[in-house]
């Protein structure tokens, strides 16, 4: 600890005098030279064993206070002093604190570091926002990729940001300290290298999926992982640290295929042709009523939801009140394969005085027009792909 306080000394007393000596500290040191003997400063306490895990602020770092030196008013404000000391790189974070204590003062240095990564991570996040647009013309960022922009509220790795002086004035403290932007990235590095695997597994498992819902809610897992690695590259690009992105070839594969596979997704249908004329126009009642909400193709079924429908001939029974005549409605879905996703039906009832012509007649009215569709919209409406 001596000898880290003579170098401090040693390195600072053309600026400030140590121990009586004149101060020479202004606004107008010069910036080279004042770098240089903070750089001998910040190496020597790059020497010393720190923490390795993240500091959530505003909780003050472990990381060591450099030796205090005391100044007087004479020689200006607190704030003034510590500004005349600059990082050991130009390019270097640079953040200062006054307060009551040493560490406190050191806590907020670091706080303000802090600040100016986040203010990395929110203009690049703007860029990212502004460039990555899927094929509908919508922004492919969502609500938890905003929320995740504010993930550097914190410095991280705080050790990283190191005192390079410490000065107390009239019972205050004040300390300067900086961080290299290799060693800003250095959370961004790792978080880049998750994401990057996870655009990997997640393109996996959407080429795996035969499903169609869960096909395009893999894509959409594709998708988002995809741009977050895209928004934290751009922060390492701001930040000078060049690293390789390998997700982007993986991602423009799954894309392509994915366009291909909502360019031939659609609804089939599929009718009993060989039924009584009554049962025949039923069903075309019925696909009318699904065609006019959904796309519909009467065709051979290549790539979609397989709809087979079936109507039970109608059974009517004469009342006291007349005639009664009902149908049973059932549709399943099914891959085109032949794999099955799910059964509804309906029993649609129709009423006539006089004869079961005129109930027929109603009920197929309610198969037209009747509120038993909406239990089938229901169901349709979660093999739509958003």
């Amino acid at each position: 600890m001596k000898s880290l306080k003579l170098l401090f000394c040693g390195c600072l007393v053309s600026l400030l005098g140590c121990a009586g000596s004149e101060p020479a500290a202004k606004r107008s040191v010069n910036a080279d030279e004042a770098r240089a003997q903070s750089s001998q400063a910040f190496d020597a306490l790059d020497g010393k064993q720190v923490s390795d895990q993240p500091v959530e602020m505003p909780v003050a770092t472990p990381a060591p206070v450099s030796p205090v030196m005391t100044v007087d008013a004479s020689k200006g404000s607190l704030s003034d002093l510590l500004h005349s000391y600059a990082c050991p790189n130009a390019d270097d974070l640079r953040g200062q604190g006054i307060a009551g204590d040493a560490n406190s003062a050191l806590t907020l240095a670091q706080k303000e570091i802090a600040a100016k990564i986040q203010s990395v991570v929110v203009a690049k996040t703007q860029e990212t926002r502004q460039a990555n647009v899927d094929a509908a013309g919508k922004e492919s960022i969502q609500s938890s990729f905003e929320a995740k922009t504010q993930v550097i509220t914190r410095l991280q790795n705080a050790q990283d940001a190191k005192p390079i002086v410490t000065l107390t004035m009239a019972g205050k403290y004040g300390v300067a300290a900086c961080m290299r932007k290799s060693d800003a990235a250095k959370p961004f590095v790792k978080e880049a290298g998750l994401l990057q695997d996870s655009v990997t597994l997640a393109a996996k498992l959407f080429e795996e999926q035969k499903h169609p819902i869960i096909k395009n809610k893999a894509f959409k897992t594709v998708r988002d992982v995809y741009v977050r690695s895209l928004a934290v590259q751009d922060v390492l690009d701001g930040l000078g640290v060049k690293s390789e992105n390998r997700t982007k070839t993986i991602y423009e594969s799954v894309l392509q295929k994915y366009n291909g596979f909502r360019s031939q997704y659609a609804f089939y249908y599929q009718e009993n042709k060989n039924a009584d004329a009554n049962v025949v126009k039923q069903s075309r009642l019925v696909f009318e009523r699904i065609s006019a909400k959904y796309p519909v193709r009467a065709a051979a079924c290549s790539n979609g939801l397989m709809l087979t429908l079936s109507v039970s001939p109608a059974v009517c029974d004469e009342k006291s009140l007349g005639f009664s005549c009902t149908a049973t409605l059932n549709l399943n879905g099914s891959s085109c394969d032949g794999e099955s996703y799910f059964s509804i039906n309906a029993n649609v009832k129709g009423s006539g005085r006089y004869e079961s012509k005129e109930a027929i007649d109603r009920l197929n009215e309610n198969i037209s027009k009747g509120d038993w569709f909406n239990g089938w919209v229901a169901e349709l409406d979660k093999w739509r792909l958003e």
